[in-house]
């Protein structure tokens, strides 16, 4: 009891530790709490905007925050009085990204200020005008047009991620608005569930950077105490499982996946879940075999008593201490392929590794009644939840019912991720993930003097780099030691990461993101060995640590956003595609 006891107050120590760091780094400058709400809809019949600043002045540019329209087109004019026309500024102005704020620049001096809508729907949710001295000017008709100048405080001249959206959050933020609002979805391109889960922090903190951010900071601070629990179950030791949640809680890659309203995180959350059940449910099991081998040793009073349970046990549908963990691994991989389809990659890796189990340690007359259990929760129920996702999506072909709307959905995806051509400076195929040859820019904006803002979406290179030969270790544990536990976890990272290998569409490094969850847990895993080979083992491993951690803040300025001078950025340019800052 003394020894569970000191267990007890380790695991909790370590648990609550690294969970508030991480919570506190990932909601630091995480996004404004505010940003324009209400909206003017620009109609074929409303497109005119006409602005009168009293007297003439030098304009600098107008800002547009836009609603969920990208891409907006404008033509812009200022009226002359001599002549009494509108001579054209710009009659090809654009604004590109939703729920930020677009710059047009005018340089012009006027006293009427003519914009147009040239699209057939616009929504803008605000209107600044600056002068070319950088003040905000407030035309003195502002009241002809309420809902474009009545949230001036909200604009802020300096552009960057705190102000609006960055990367796919033009796709996956914006969809989350629309469910929400019953409109039309813009990205139908993967299942709903994430995007659902996104709207959930809007409707609770409002259509604001901190808003659409917040559930995946949520779900990104929840991975720590679930990689926790599963480096606790693998090795025993609280050590060794806070050890390698310090390896997520410090890693790039995570704390950039926690703070972009993208659906990577949760995909990778339901993964990690899935697993973990799964290894849990293999250990109720043997323990329960364990338990029915002691009771065949007990006396033959006793030995009847026990085994008379285990019989008890055995009649359901399951034995009770195996159906929880493998129901919760079902109800886990629904999620998963409820929200991107790397949960059903991950899916088949959990396949293999349940077959394994079952052809190795049950009878065949159990086999059925198991394979009976399974169909509920690993067929029916991800069908179910799958299929629900798609109550919210607007704007598919004609359809018939909830069903037909998710096939005809699933087509679509089909087809579109199976015929995609394009091309990204930033992307980048399998073979150069786990060297971290080409990060993913996410943002860059100059915020002041030399001073960027830059977001990179990278892993921390003390993590992976030394996990490349740890994962070579775990291999060799299983194929040559015939390690159970190295073979769980290598099958699981081949399964998130052998599939992309076979994909011809443009990759990027984040999709590597579900796989490297499984190099922490195979370098928690020789962290282990070591530790018990070696007397120096733990002292080293606490040096490594440090070191990880020391990395992690190094480059903490060029993936959080934090303003810094461009040399810094560019003093981080370890390998020659690594482009931080710009």
């Amino acid at each position: 009891m003394k020894h569970f006891l000191t267990h007890y107050k380790k695991d909790c120590l370590y648990l609550s530790a690294l969970t508030f760091i991480f919570a506190v780094l990932a909601f630091f400058r995480l996004g404004n709490t505010y940003a324009p709400q209400s909206f003017y809809s620009a109609t074929p019949e409303n497109r005119d905007i006409v602005l009168d600043f009293g007297e003439y002045l030098d304009i600098g540019s107008v800002q547009v925050f836009l609603g969920p329209y990208n891409t907006r087109h404008f033509s812009i004019s200022a009226f002359n009085e001599v002549t009494g026309a509108w001579e054209i500024i710009n009659g090809e102005a654009v604004a590109e990204s939703v729920f930020a704020w677009n710059r047009i620049d005018l340089n012009y001096s006027l006293r009427y200020l003519g914009i147009v809508a040239t699209d057939e729907e616009c929504m803008l949710g605000e209107m600044a005008v600056t002068g070319c001295d950088g003040r905000t000017l407030l035309p003195v008709n502002a009241q002809e047009y309420p809902a474009l100048f009545d949230e001036q405080d909200t604009f802020s001249p300096v552009k960057s991620y705190m102000t609006g959206t960055m990367f796919d959050e033009v796709y996956h933020g914006r969809t989350a608005y629309e469910f929400l609002h019953g409109l039309p979805a813009y990205e139908t391109t993967h299942p709903h569930l994430g995007k659902e889960l996104i709207a959930a922090g809007i409707a609770l903190f409002g259509m604001t950077p901190f808003g659409w951010r917040f559930m995946t900071v949520l779900f990104g601070i929840l991975m720590i105490p679930a990689m926790y629990l599963f480096a606790r179950a693998l090795s025993g030791k609280p050590f060794f499982a806070a050890a390698t949640a310090a390896l997520l809680a410090f890693d790039c890659m995570h704390y950039n996946l926690s703070r972009i309203a993208t659906i990577d995180i949760f995909a990778a959350f339901f993964i990690l879940l899935m697993y973990y059940f799964m290894y849990r449910y293999f250990a109720a099991d043997l323990a329960l075999r364990r338990f029915d081998g002691m009771a065949q040793a007990l006396p033959e009073k006793a030995g009847r008593s026990a085994a008379a349970a285990g019989e008890r046990a055995g009649k359901g549908f399951l034995p009770g201490p195996s159906a929880l963990p493998l129901a919760l691994s079902g109800i886990s991989m629904a999620l998963a392929v409820a929200t991107k389809w790397t949960g059903v990659y991950a899916g088949l890796g959990l396949g293999i590794l349940f077959i394994w189990y079952t052809l190795t340690h049950f009878p065949k007359k159990q086999v059925l009644r198991l394979l009976g259990f399974c169909c509920v929760f690993f067929i029916l129920i991800p069908l179910a939840v799958y299929t629900l996702c798609f109550i919210p999506v607007v704007g598919y072909t004609p359809y018939n019912g909830l069903i037909d709307k998710a096939i005809r959905g699933t087509w679509s995806m089909f087809d579109y991720h199976s015929n995609l051509v394009a091309e990204h400076y930033y992307s980048s195929p399998f073979y150069e993930w786990p060297v971290i040859w080409m990060p993913l820019l996410d943002a860059n904006d100059e915020v002041g003097g030399n001073l960027v803002s830059s977001i990179s979406c990278m892993g921390n290179p003390a993590i992976w780099w030394v996990g490349i030969p740890c994962q070579l270790y775990v291999f060799f544990r299983w194929i040559f030691r015939r390690d159970k536990k190295a073979g769980f976890l290598c099958i699981s990272w081949l399964a998130q990461y052998v599939p992309w290998m076979s994909i011809s569409r443009i990759t990027f490094i984040y999709h590597y993101f579900p796989a490297v969850l499984f190099v922490f847990l195979m370098m928690g895993y020789t962290i282990e060995r070591i530790c018990g080979r070696f007397s120096w083992g733990k002292k080293a491993v606490c040096v490594y640590l440090a070191a990880a951690i020391a990395c992690f803040f190094l480059f903490f300025p060029v993936v959080s956003g934090l303003p810094v001078p461009k040399e810094y950025g560019l003093g981080l340019r370890w390998l020659k595609d690594w482009i931080l800052v710009l």
